[in-house]
């Protein structure tokens, strides 16, 4: 073999190593920004489930049930509790929309947000909240959740225990 059959010989195979390391280097991006995503996905649910078992104590399940449907009745400290938690949904819900924003969080999990934040911004004393404390949210997150509570009617909270009980009937049959 001459020199100048080497020379393209090793042309060559560098050239198939290059492209298989562009293969494999892609390869490994999907799979980073797979994880990635599921790591998101699992941080929003920890933060999700974490919220939902410090609301369940007696004493801010009954502050949660009294906040939401706008009673009138809340003391000096339960109207900082309630604004506190509210506080954390927001925040929670904000970190939620520019995930999405940044292309980090994809559809279905946002439809997820998206539909809960419709459940909750039905309720009156959480628009009320947001109304008091929005100005501390970015512009995008403000217009994004103003725009559910335009288009959301206003309802009192869902019976939820009601509806259970009724299911239990039906389950029982």
């Amino acid at each position: 073999m001459t020199l100048e059959q080497v020379f393209f010989v090793s042309q060559s195979i560098a050239a198939v190593a290059v492209v298989a390391s562009i293969l494999y280097l892609a390869r490994e991006v999907r799979q980073s920004e797979r994880v990635q995503r599921a790591n998101m996905q699992q941080g929003r649910a920890d933060r999700a489930s974490k919220a939902s078992l410090t609301i369940a104590t007696s004493d801010l399940a009954r502050i949660w049930q009294k906040g939401l449907s706008a009673n009138p009745d809340l003391t000096q400290l339960e109207f900082s509790q309630w604004a506190l938690l509210c506080r954390a949904a927001f925040l929670s819900g904000e970190d939620s929309y520019l995930q999405h924003k940044a292309g980090l969080l994809d559809e279905v999990a946002c439809g997820s947000y998206v539909a809960g934040a419709q459940f909750y911004m039905a309720c009156p004393g959480m628009r009320a909240m947001w109304k008091v404390s929005s100005g501390q949210f970015g512009a995008g997150y403000r217009n994004f959740v103003d725009d559910i509570v335009t288009k959301i009617p206003v309802s009192c909270p869902a019976d939820s225990y009601g509806s259970w009980q009724e299911q239990l009937k039906f389950e029982a049959r």
